[in-house]
């Protein structure tokens, strides 16, 4: 493992943690993976490159497949973002939709969920609403 990675914070951990909750193909995969779990920031608005131990692959459906979202202080949303990658946490990005600076981090509290679900025969994933 890269040894630039460090162990997540705790406010981090709530994040992923959160992401995690509603029922969706790799979520088991994906929980036991946060026992292992490190973090790099690449980006100043919170954005984590993530690695864990190749142990649990999570067979999940799409690249992202569980988002949340939540007002920022002057109303803007902001995204945090699971990536998933060959089975593998890779990245839990933070983006705020219009490009201005965060003024206050997401909370796992605030946060409203989204999980991607592939239809009977579908090609995308469609969006489904999930409130925990």
């Amino acid at each position: 493992m890269d040894s630039s990675f460090r162990p997540l914070k705790m406010r981090e951990r709530e994040l992923l943690e959160k992401l995690l909750e509603p029922e969706f193909p790799g979520r088991d995969e994906l929980r036991q993976q946060l026992n292992s779990v490190t973090a790099k920031q690449i980006l100043e608005d919170g954005t984590l490159d993530l690695q864990c131990d190749p142990t649990y692959p999570a067979p999940v459906k799409c690249r992202v497949p569980v988002e949340g979202q939540c007002p920022d202080a002057d109303g803007v949303p902001i995204g945090v973002v699971l990536h998933v990658v060959h089975g593998f946490m890779n990245e839990l990005e933070i983006v705020k939709y219009d490009g201005s600076e965060i003024r206050n981090p997401p909370s796992a509290h605030d946060l409203v969920l989204t999980v991607w679900r592939f239809e009977a025969g579908a090609k995308l994933p469609k969006p489904v609403r999930v409130t925990t």
